[in-house]
Parts: C-alpha cells; structure tokens; sequence
C-alpha cells in the first residue's frame, strides 16, 4: 500500500507543524522577496551576478508552497500532497489573486518544462491591482498576499472552539513578526556586504569555475 506523504496531524503535530515548518517558508519567502527588491533597485549589471534571478526562483517556491497550505484543501486519502490550513480552522482561506492570477503560472513555471515563448501578464498585488510582465517580477507581490493571508489565519485560530488550536494564534502571530524581523537585514545592511568582500578579497581571487565543460 502507497505510504501517504501528510498524515493527520494532532494538537502536537499542528503546533510543530507552525513552529518548523510553515514559519521556515514564510521566513524564507520574505527573505528572498527582500533580496529581490534590493537587486533589482541596485541594478548592478555585473556579468555572473544574477542574484535576482535566483531570488526569484526561491520566492515563487516557498510562495507557491504557502499559497496551496492556506488556499486548498487537504486530501484525507492516498493521493495528497500537502497539508492545509482547513486541518487547523476548518476551512481553506480566499485569495482572489492566487485563485484567478496566478496558480497555473505558479505551477507551470516551478513543476513542468512547458512552452514559456510568451510570458502571461499577471496581475499583482496592490489597491488599485497592478499588472505585470510575468513571474519575474511578483516575489514582492507573492510576499504581501501571503503575509495578508496569514494575518487572516492568525485571526481564524484566535476564534477556534478548540482551546489547543486557539492558543496556536500568538504562535503563529510571533512567528510573523519573526520572519518579518529576519527580512530586515537583507535591506538593512548593504554596507556589510560590500566590507565582507573586500575583508575576503584575496580568497574570492583564488576561486575557480566549478563546472568545466567537457566535449
């Protein structure tokens, strides 16, 4: 019999749940939306310097992972991939955005090699909604959605009838805050990083291609 990848979880579970996990992607998430921001201000142009580009890559898959917990049910049977946030308060949460906007995007760029020769505009995050030329410029918009749906579980957990799920809400509500507060520094200390690879400019001169081209 096919082992199923998201057994229940208890009141134990939950909470570890949170605390490890969820909060990693959310944490990351944020950190790599606000690495993105920066390159993308900075604009350096520096040949082998694409930091964006990987910023974007690791944004879209804790974005995508955070927007199936709090937007799709979980599957109770062997074919489910994940947990969901109904496990915690009863139901999934409404986002128009990943509903309408930006789900098949999200999971035709980071799960299949399918025709990408014409990007699909996107619609981003902001009152009124802005558009976009394609994934490459959502990290930010992907971060403010999940941390507005977040915000919504938090408030969902504080209404819980179930005492162990109400008392996850100040959990969850710390563990924003936290991720938040590890964000900062990515925008926070640009200086450092320059000091860093100057303090480090002697071994960075000694480093060599890792891949080697092999006919």
């Amino acid at each position: 019999m096919k082992k199923k990848r998201t057994p229940r979880l208890d009141a134990t579970a939950k909470r570890d749940y949170l605390e490890k996990h969820l909060s990693n992607e959310l944490d990351w998430l944020l950190r790599a939306a606000s690495e993105w921001h920066v390159q993308v201000q900075l604009n350096l142009g520096v040949n082998g310097y694409q930091v964006q580009n990987y910023t974007v890559d690791s944004a879209c898959l804790h974005a995508r992972s955070l927007f199936e917990f709090f937007c799709h049910p979980y599957k109770r049977d062997e074919t489910g991939n994940h947990y969901s946030c109904d496990q915690y308060i009863g139901h999934v949460l409404e986002s128009k955005l990943y509903r309408d906007s930006w789900s098949d995007p999200l999971h035709a760029y980071l799960m299949h090699t399918q025709d990408r020769s014409t990007p699909r505009r996107i619609i981003g995050f902001g009152d009124p909604p802005v558009e976009r030329d394609n994934l490459n410029k959502m990290p930010v918009d992907f971060a403010f959605e999940v941390l507005k749906l977040w915000q919504r579980f938090e408030e969902e957990l504080g209404k819980s009838t179930d005492l162990p799920t109400r008392k996850l809400r100040d959990l969850a509500r710390n563990k924003r805050k936290e991720a938040i507060d590890h964000a900062k520094p990515v925008t926070e200390f640009i200086s450092e990083r320059k000091s860093a690879y100057r303090r480090e400019q002697t071994k960075a001169q000694s480093l060599k291609p890792i891949f080697v081209f092999s006919p």
